[in-house]
């Protein structure tokens, strides 16, 4: 496909998103591309490189259009060729004939080319907002990331929040090990090399759709990035007879994570506020081989969990709903939507999901809360409020992870104990 058919088809889906930056980005392509099956894969990449790095660096390319335009005009087919020039290394007059429908301004083009004319603007403004536009975050984000992260570089966390985030594959256990694993992809030419922070995974050297694969479909990986992963084992399972209740599961990661640290036995309940999550999950038992998870919908939650099933789980996994600005990586649309009253609204929520399903934990047993958060109010914080109020918890012990330190997505986890005897 020519390189202005290509650019076409990205405006056109980038426009997409512009009008309704709330549904998430991922979707909108998938859908683009389910309605344009003539589109081969080098062509599909390009488009899916060039969609997700122009919404990663949104604000930024607004602010390089709107400087150098006169009429301070912002439009799609403008953001893109900024993005054609500023990371896809094309030049002004290569831009300007693969954007040729569009009638771009050189001039203007050629401004856009010019890292003084940029350098000189950024100058005028505060360090958080020179910051925001540079890497394209909000301001007010840029600023709590500073403050809660003094000890760190502030800029440093914000550029690997932009950067390529890399796929990560759980080997399951049940089936198969990581070495087996990564010998069984090796033939199918996929590349891995075994992670150093998550015991079963491996890391694609190279971007690959795993998903067709023989082993895929017999249940012998699941994709689930390195962070995630940490998740289930902090735990800390020692015994395999032992009550689940994963009472945020969404599609069930961690839920069929957990099954095979329980190596199928045990029990595990996994329910959600959104059934259609549910029903993802149900899909993937089936290829898991997991027989120890039982999933309950909400017409059933009132009956499978009532009172008979309190003080009854060893374990409860808290994954609440969060800002998920640890996996911006991935979802970078979540930059644009975000904002201080949606934080708000969350840690509010997330302190609901709390107080409702600390009465399934036994005495003795562990509430393991978790977030894909890199704000401490969902975390730290969270966890600060929650055992000042209810004493018969305490914090055994916490885990915090970054993409600027480990390359994997940003992740909170506590490990709460209940005490065995009530206080009062």
């Amino acid at each position: 496909m020519s390189p202005q058919s290509l650019y076409g088809h990205i405006v056109e889906v980038f426009s997409e998103f512009r009008k309704n930056p709330i549904i998430p980005a991922d979707l909108i392509i998938r859908r683009f591309f389910q309605d344009r099956r003539y589109l081969g894969a080098k062509d599909r990449r390009f488009i899916a490189d060039t969609y997700f790095g122009t919404i990663k660096n949104w604000r930024r390319l607004e602010a390089l259009v709107e400087n150098s335009y006169d009429d301070k005009v912002i439009t799609s087919d403008r953001v893109v060729a900024a993005y054609a020039i500023v990371f896809g290394g094309q030049s002004p007059d290569q831009v300007a004939t693969q954007f040729s429908k569009y009638s771009l301004s050189l001039d203007a083009l050629k401004v856009i080319a010019d890292p003084s004319q940029e350098e000189d603007r950024l100058s005028t403004y505060s360090n958080f907002e020179r910051l925001g536009i540079l890497y394209s975050f909000p301001t007010w984000f840029v600023k709590r990331i500073a403050e809660e992260y003094a000890e760190l570089n502030t800029e440093s966390i914000l550029e690997a929040l932009n950067g390529e985030a890399p796929t990560a594959l759980r080997a399951n256990t049940l089936f198969t090990t990581r070495e087996k694993l990564r010998e069984e992809l090796a033939k199918q030419n996929c590349e891995t090399t075994f992670s150093t922070i998550a015991e079963n995974a491996l890391v694609l050297t190279k971007r690959t759709n795993v998903f067709g694969f023989d082993s895929f479909r017999r249940g012998e990986f699941e994709v689930q990035d390195e962070g995630s992963q940490l998740v289930a084992p902090f735990a800390q399972i020692h015994k395999t007879a032992i009550k689940v209740l994963d009472a945020c599961a969404g599609a069930g990661g961690k839920t069929l994570h957990f099954s095979t640290l329980l190596k199928n036995r045990g029990e595990i309940f996994a329910t959600d506020a959104d059934d259609s999550k549910l029903d993802e999950l149900s899909k993937r038992l089936r290829r898991s081989g997991s027989q120890n998870v039982r999933i309950v919908k909400n017409d059933e939650r009132e009956k499978r969990l009532g009172p008979d099933k309190e003080g009854w789980f060893d374990l409860v996994l808290l994954d609440v709903p969060c800002t998920g600005t640890g996996t911006l990586r991935r979802n970078p649309g979540i930059k644009w939507v975000l904002t201080e009253r949606m934080l708000e609204e969350l840690v509010h929520k997330q302190r609901s999901i709390l107080e409702e399903n600390l009465r399934f934990v036994k005495p003795g047993g562990v509430l393991l809360y978790a977030t894909c958060s890199l704000l401490k109010e969902e975390g730290e914080r969270q966890i600060d409020w929650f055992t000042a109020k209810y004493l018969e918890f305490f914090v055994e012990d916490l885990l915090r992870t970054r993409p600027v330190e480990l390359a994997c997505d940003g992740f909170f986890v506590a490990r709460l104990r209940r005490n065995v005897a009530k206080t009062a």
